[in-house]
This record gives structure tokens, C-alpha cells and sequence, in this order.
């Protein structure tokens, strides 16, 4: 794989995170912030509202301009307002930053997606993509666990720190190999026409209810694990570890079944994913079969991004920074979502397994909306044969 879209996978190892490290955080974060655990929550979803609204805008606004200085442009932004994070004892001030942060991100994934693309030649598409992807995945592995014990060890802010350093490197790293070429991507008169896709808004919505699902439960693990399975506060960061290489080992045999066909394995990782939440629902208090169900929780929940990103891009016919970036705003508007709805479960019960059965029942909706994007006619089937040969 060319050292350009490694670069690209450093930058978005940090992206991803940001994302997802004040996951294992919230009691600290609560508790320094004077606020509750629900509260603390917005933490990650105003991270995740900041992609959804401000990842298209960015990638709509940007079509035209130069690829590297953008990327490049785009991470600075994004490491100072983690700094702005780490500075602030306000929960206004930090899901403020958060949003900014976010809204890179999906700025960021529109536009490196599309120059992962054109680095290689087209048989290769599908694995630069994944590349780039994996630095989200291997993120919730390393960088994930190393933050959290930063954090109990010197305080939450420490996570953060430690997110703009990674950034730092990662604009190191695309200023010295990312090639210097004229801004493209797709037309902008297909990038926007593409949006008239009824079809397209539903697998989008598919997206965020089956990605949501997981996050309902994920977004407040560390309580859950330590109210519900009875495990400590120290040993939840090992136990994210399990998570993580459940999330490696699916990212991977996700991409890999979505190249044998993408409907299947779709079908199949919501389905386990749905299984999974209600396991977790039913017997979350019981430590051997959490420690299993936090890796297939991993697996099938980040094992969807792959077939899901393909067959978006099948459905829409075009792979442009606009499209791509609208996907990921599907994905993380599904983390806003999840997370806003755990919060208010626990709002109304301290009933944590409610949490997985919410989950379940959110992914289950999700399957449902992607099936309803299938082609009923031998002419939509060849529509998508169509769509997948562009």
C-alpha cells in the first residue's frame, strides 16, 4: 500500500481516537466537571453531532480545493480544539470544542477517503478505503486503552493531550509524503445531484440506526461494566482491550465478506449484532460471557462499516469527498443518536441492561431499513449491477 494512504490511516488513528476515548472517562469526567454521568455523555455526542453537521458542510464547501493543504488544514483545526478540550473545566466550553473536532473528522474521512482512491489503481479502491479505515479500528486497540489509563493516572484532560500529539504527528506525516496534486474530486454538479437518491437517504438511515444500536450500550460501558458485571474501575480499560480486537478482527472479515457480497454480510453482522445486545441484556452479569460478548460486540458492531461504506457507495454510483463524507456523518450521526438515547434510558432508570435491550432493538429497526433499500426488480437489480461497476 502506498506511504501516502498510510499517512492518511496515522492521521485518522487520531481522529478515531477522539472519537471514542471518553468512553472509559465519563465517571472521571463527570465527577471533575460537577456534572452526572448521562450528562457527561455529550461528551461524545456533541463529538459525534460535530461530524454529522459539519462533515458535509466542510466536504460541500471544499470540493474543488487543493487535497493535501486541506487534509492538512483540517487536522491542525481539529488538534487545537482537542487542546481546547483538555484545557476546559466546562462542560459547555468542552462539547463545544468537541463539535468542532468532530465536524474535522468527517471533513477529514470525505476528503482522505477520496484521495486514498485516487492513489491507487481501481482494483485497489476497496482496500485503500479499508487502510484508511483501519486506523479508526486499530485506534480503539492502542491509543483507546493508553488514554484511559493517561487519564486515571493524570486526570481526563491527559486523554486529550495525548489526541493532539497523535494529531501533530499525523500533519507531519501527510505534509511529508502526500503528493502535491490539483484539488479534485467528484464534479460538483454530481456530488449534489446524487442526494435526489431516495434510496440513498434510506441506506443512510440504515446506518445510523444499526451503528446507533451499539452505542447505546458503549457509550456508558465503564458504568455498565462496573454496575451490572460487577468489574472495577481499573479493569475496565483491559476489558476495552477484548472490544478492540473483536473491533480489528471484524473491520477486517468485514471487508473482506463484503467483497463476496456485500447484502449478505451486512445481513448477517446486524443480525449478529442484535443477537450480541440482548446476550449482553440477559446475561451482562455474568464475567465469562461479557468477556465473549465484548469481543463479538466489537466484531459485528465496527465489522458493518466496511459493507455498509460499499454498498452506500454502490447505491450512490459515485465515490466523491461529498458522498463519503455523508456517509460518515451516517455513522457518526448513529453515535449521536445512540448515545443521546442512552442518556435519557439512564435518566429515567439506573437499570443499565435496559441499555442493551434499547440497542438491540435500535439495530434491529436498522436491519429492517437496510433491507428496504434492495432492489425489488430485475431492473433495480441491474441498476446496482451498474452502480457497483462505476
Amino acid at each position: 500500500m502506498p506511504i501516502p494512504i498510510v499517512a492518511l490511516a496515522l492521521t485518522a488513528f487520531a481522529l478515531g481516537t477522539a472519537e471514542l476515548v471518553p468512553n472509559g472517562l465519563l465517571p472521571l469526567i463527570s465527577g471533575d466537571l460537577g456534572i452526572s454521568v448521562p450528562m457527561a455523555g455529550w461528551v461524545t455526542t456533541s463529538f459525534a453531532l460535530g461530524a454529522v453537521i459539519g462533515g458535509p458542510l466542510v466536504a460541500a464547501a471544499t470540493l474543488r480545493l487543493p487535497r493535501k493543504p486541506l487534509v492538512i488544514g483540517l487536522t491542525l483545526v481539529f488538534l487545537v480544539a482537542n487542546a481546547i478540550t483538555a484545557s476546559s473545566g466546562s462542560l459547555l466550553v468542552v462539547s463545544l470544542s468537541r463539535a468542532v473536532a468532530g465536524a474535522m473528522l468527517g471533513g477529514f474521512l470525505g476528503t482522505a477517503i477520496t484521495v486514498a482512491r485516487g492513489l491507487v489503481t481501481p482494483s485497489r479502491q476497496g482496500s485503500a478505503i479499508a487502510v484508511v479505515f483501519t486506523g479508526f479500528t486499530v485506534s480503539n486497540v492502542i491509543a483507546v486503552p493508553i488514554g484511559n489509563l493517561a487519564g486515571r493516572a493524570m486526570g481526563w484532560s491527559a486523554a486529550f493531550w495525548l489526541v493532539s500529539v497523535l494529531a501533530a504527528v499525523g500533519v507531519v506525516a501527510m505534509w511529508l509524503v502526500l503528493p502535491d496534486a490539483p484539488g479534485g474530486g467528484e464534479p460538483e454538479d454530481r456530488g449534489f445531484g446524487v442526494l435526489r437518491n431516495g434510496r440513498l437517504w434510506t441506506a443512510f438511515l440504515a446506518i445510523s440506526l444499526g451503528y446507533g444500536g451499539l452505542f447505546v450500550v458503549y457509550t456508558y460501558i465503564a458504568p455498565y461494566l462496573a454496575s451490572v458485571t460487577g468489574v472495577s474501575q481499573g479493569s475496565v480499560t483491559w476489558l476495552l482491550l477484548l472490544f478492540g480486537a473483536g473491533l480489528i478482527v471484524g473491520n477486517t472479515l468485514g471487508g473482506r465478506y463484503a467483497d463476496r457480497s456485500v447484502t449478505h454480510a451486512v445481513v448477517v453482522i446486524l443480525g449478529g449484532l442484535v443477537a450480541s445486545l440482548l446476550a449482553l441484556w440477559a446475561l451482562g452479569s455474568m464475567l465469562p460471557v461479557v468477556i465473549v460478548l465484548l469481543v463479538l460486540l466489537g466484531g459485528t458492531g465496527f465489522g458493518m462499516v466496511p459493507p455498509l461504506q460499499s454498498y452506500v457507495l454502490q447505491v450512490a454510483g459515485t465515490a466523491s469527498a461529498l458522498v463519503s463524507a455523508l456517509a460518515a456523518a451516517a455513522f457518526n450521526f448513529g453515535v449521536a443518536f445512540g448515545s443521546a438515547v442512552g442518556g435519557g434510558v439512564l435518566a429515567r432508570t439506573p437499570d443499565y441492561p435496559v441499555l442493551a435491550l434499547v440497542g438491540a432493538a435500535m439495530t434491529a429497526l436498522g436491519l429492517v431499513a437496510f433491507l428496504m433499500t434492495r432492489p425489488r426488480t430485475r431492473a433495480a437489480s441491474a441498476e446496482v449491477r451498474v452502480a457497483q461497476s462505476a
